[in-house]
């Protein structure tokens, strides 16, 4: 059966991009190859391309340039309406402000305008108001021991004198009717403060009787409770004092009983300040574990010095093996030496006849026009 390929996209898209390529590569060799652009003039179609891409390059600067020079102008003019916006906002403000002030922040309302009044001359009054008509300023107007208000004030001073008058004599009234209470209160109080004194007295008196009476007999009970004391606590001293001694003599430590010096913390252990020694089957114990130890000592370094020879012995023949083997080594080293002088003696004579057959057989042709021409056929 025939089995014929069939061709699909990717297959379509190979071939196109090799025939690219190969269109590529002649319009390549026939600039690259071209003798008259080589050697006399320059590449005319590529310069115009080059040109034309920076004609384009240029327009496009421009038109990008163009571009931002009307943003510029744009901004410019908004910047501007805003600006005009922001000062007519500004002056709306300060419209605004100085209302404020002309209707609630005026002058002549603050507190100390009176001493800031330009029109305070003005509006002061003619010095002599009081005393019928009126003088001009150019005329006198006081003179030495004139008092003009002296008759209204004289009235007015004996009014308040009269006052005064009726008020101290209110007052007076008032201070005796509060002195004669004051008193008869007093005399009311010294009455009854000298008859609580003598019931106070009396009372002071009694008490004073039946607290000797119960101080005498609680001296007396405490007298006698003190004797009962006394006489217990001599023979609790006497009782202790025996038993004491009785403690004493019976103690472990003038007896020297070996258990108080047991340990709660083991059996080995024993209690420093309490300790008495060892007894006689304790030191026989001390004395056989430290023979049992000399001996395991002596053992020990036995086995040493033993250990000590062995490994001396065995360092003396590693020493001797080493020794030959080095001397093994050196022959070994001298045989593959002559081997390889006789070797390189051989490939001497193998160099110097390959050099004679490349000189008097290969090295002698001359290379024709065919082995030049096989060269610079490609432009990759």
């Amino acid at each position: 059966m025939l089995k014929l390929q069939i061709c699909n996209e990717r297959d379509r898209k190979e071939a196109q991009n090799r025939e690219r390529r190969r269109q590529c590569e002649l319009e390549r060799r026939s600039r690259i190859f071209n003798a008259r652009n080589r050697k006399i003039g320059v590449d005319v179609p590529f310069l115009e391309r080059q040109i034309a891409e920076k004609q384009v390059e240029h327009d496009e600067q421009r038109r990008r340039d163009l571009a931002f020079a009307q943003q510029m102008i744009k901004d410019s003019n908004l910047a501007v309406v805003l600006e005009a916006r922001e000062n007519e906002e500004r002056r709306r403000i300060g419209v605004e402000i100085d209302q404020f002030r002309q209707k609630y922040q005026r002058p002549e309302d603050r507190r100390e305008f009176d001493l800031n009044d330009p029109d305070v001359l003005k509006k002061q009054l003619p010095p002599r108001t009081s005393d019928g008509e009126p003088v001009g300023l150019s005329s006198a107007q006081k003179f030495e021991g004139e008092d003009l208000a002296f008759e209204e004030r004289r009235k007015i001073m004996a009014a308040q004198k009269n006052s005064w008058l009726e008020q101290q004599v209110q007052e007076r009234k008032a201070a005796e009717e509060e002195r004669k209470k004051a008193e008869a209160a007093y005399m009311m109080a010294i009455k009854a403060r000298d008859e609580r004194a003598s019931e106070l007295d009396k009372l002071e008196r009694e008490c004073r009787y039946r607290l000797g009476q119960a101080n005498l007999r609680y001296n007396e009970a405490l007298a006698a409770e003190k004797k009962q004391l006394e006489q217990i606590m001599k023979e609790q001293e006497e009782a202790d004092n025996t038993a004491e001694m009785y403690n004493n003599l019976t103690s472990d430590m003038l007896t020297e009983n070996p258990d108080v010096a047991k340990s709660a913390l083991g059996k080995n252990r024993a209690i420093g300040f309490m300790y008495k020694g060892m007894n006689q089957e304790e030191l026989k114990k001390f004395y056989a574990a430290q023979k049992e130890q000399m001996a395991a000592a002596k053992a020990k370094r036995d086995e040493q010095d033993k250990m000590d020879a062995e490994w001396q012995a065995l360092a003396k023949s590693i020493q001797r093996e080493v020794a030959r083997q080095d001397i093994a080594n050196q022959r070994t080293r001298r045989d593959i030496a002559r081997q390889l002088m006789e070797e390189n003696q051989l490939l001497a004579l193998q160099q110097k006849e390959k050099e004679k057959y490349y000189r008097d057989v290969m090295y002698n042709n001359i290379p024709t026009d065919d082995y030049y021409s096989q060269f610079n056929t490609t432009t990759r």
